[in-house]
């Protein structure tokens, strides 16, 4: 019996298993990318059941067929393995069955009973924020890292973990205590960064996380695809916002899509970065072609419903009718069978909005709002955090805007400039609105 780098122990007698898994599990906290090694880490110690949980783990992220098929080998291993695991470790492959089956309601309830019961394992408490992240449950997310955050006060990821929670459930001022608190314990900490920006573009103080973001740029260029282009995304937003549009044009073009154009993060961060641009009148030239043809490329939809919204109106932008219907078809499948969890997320909010989006691609903003108005209220449902649905909140004003409701728009208008002062992107849609054109 060994230890992981956060005390928990671990069913093997092999000192290199472990050192392979703490940096499966650095990797998959920190946003690094040593995942790799896992694979043969588990294939030269086959009785560690824990060892072939990460690596099942492992093909389910790489979100095709391959992936899938990779994991379903160490999914038999871990299931074997688990007679002769400790209670922690089978519940831990308990989570990865119901994750690699779609067990999701399962998932979460035993999740939550992990990170009660197994406070040290940090990595199954990300896990966890993950899982409740992609539902729209901040307060769970929040629970989670309240809950564990005691046993692991030396550890920066952690309360990076929290500043996040934090920031998702509206205490700005403590998230971004946590997230500087973080970035001084290890300034390569990207997540503690990004929910500091979080806080910051919230807050209207758009100068200061520009230069938050720059001091810290460095830090993330040995990242993964995802925080890498997402921090970036970030800074991104910070000069939209401001109404400096070459500055996000150059960012996208340089740092946020080109990374992994076959991976779902990467996909959405440059859907989003894109499509903000055309909602305020920037011309993005022929952008959406590649982004199009890559997204309809995928072997995977319909896996979360944030990522379907963004792949809707990519697809439509660049004419790939067919991978619409593909789209679609799954989307109304899981609006039918999905786990009640997120049924009523995928019939009643996202499809229909995909719909709607759809429509503003297509310059029917009329359509789009027959389809948004009703959905916008439960945005919160389908994932994401505020940053990311303010997205959607912005195609549903500009409709409104484009389609002559100027009535609608102006009072909400006038609350995020009441919120957010200073901000050049508000007082300009507000201006709009105002001055009915």
């Amino acid at each position: 019996m060994r230890e992981d780098r956060f005390g928990n122990p671990v069913s093997t007698t092999s000192d290199h298993t472990v050192a392979v898994i703490n940096r499966f599990m650095d990797s998959f906290i920190g946003f690094g990318t040593d995942f790799f090694p896992i694979f043969a880490a588990s294939d030269e110690d086959p009785d560690c059941a824990l060892a072939a949980a990460y690596a099942c783990l492992l093909g389910v992220f790489f979100e095709n067929a391959e992936g899938r098929r990779i994991a379903a080998g160490y999914y038999a291993r871990m299931r074997t393995g688990a007679a002769e695991a400790t209670e922690r470790e089978r519940q831990f492959i308990a989570i990865i069955r119901d994750l690699h089956d779609g067990k999701l309601d399962r998932l979460l309830a035993t999740l939550r009973r992990h990170v009660k019961e197994f406070p040290r394992d940090l990595f199954a408490a990300k896990l966890a924020q993950n899982a409740f992240f992609n539902i729209g449950d901040d307060a769970a997310l929040l629970w989670v890292a309240d809950t564990v955050i005691g046993h692991h006060k030396s550890c920066a990821y952690a309360y990076g973990m929290r500043a996040f929670g934090r920031e998702q459930s509206s205490l700005l001022a403590l998230a971004e205590e946590d997230g500087r608190r973080a970035t001084d314990m290890q300034r390569k900490e990207p997540w503690a960064h990004h929910a500091v920006a979080h806080v910051m573009l919230t807050q209207g103080r758009h100068e200061e996380g520009m230069q938050w973001m720059h001091e810290l740029s460095g830090e993330w260029d040995d990242r993964n695809s995802f925080m890498l282009t997402h921090n970036w995304w970030h800074q991104a937003l910070f000069h939209l916002e401001m109404e400096d549009f070459k500055t996000p044009l150059a960012l996208y073009d340089n740092r946020v899509w080109g990374v992994d154009k076959s991976y779902s993060l990467d996909q959405v961060n440059a859907i989003s970065l894109l499509w903000r641009l055309e909602q305020l009148g920037v011309d993005v030239g022929d952008r959406w072609q590649d982004i199009g043809t890559h997204v309809a490329g995928r072997e995977l939809y319909n896996d979360q419903p944030f990522y379907d919204m963004h792949y809707g109106y990519a697809l439509a932008r660049a004419g790939q009718e067919e991978a619409i219907r593909r789209l679609l078809d799954g989307m109304e499948k899981l609006s039918r069978e999905a786990p009640l969890t997120t049924r009523k997320a995928w019939a009643e909010v996202a499809l229909p909005a995909t719909k709607g989006f759809i429509a503003i691609a297509r310059g029917d903003h009329r359509e789009a709002l027959h389809h948004l108005t009703p959905a916008r209220p439960r945005y919160q449902e389908i994932g994401g955090s505020h940053a990311q649905r303010d997205l959607f909140e912005l195609a549903w004003i500009t409709s409104l805007l484009a389609a002559g409701e100027y009535e609608t728009a102006q009072p909400v208008l006038e609350a995020r400039v009441n919120f957010r002062q200073n901000v050049p992107m508000d007082a300009r849609l507000l201006a709009r609105a105002q001055d009915r054109h």
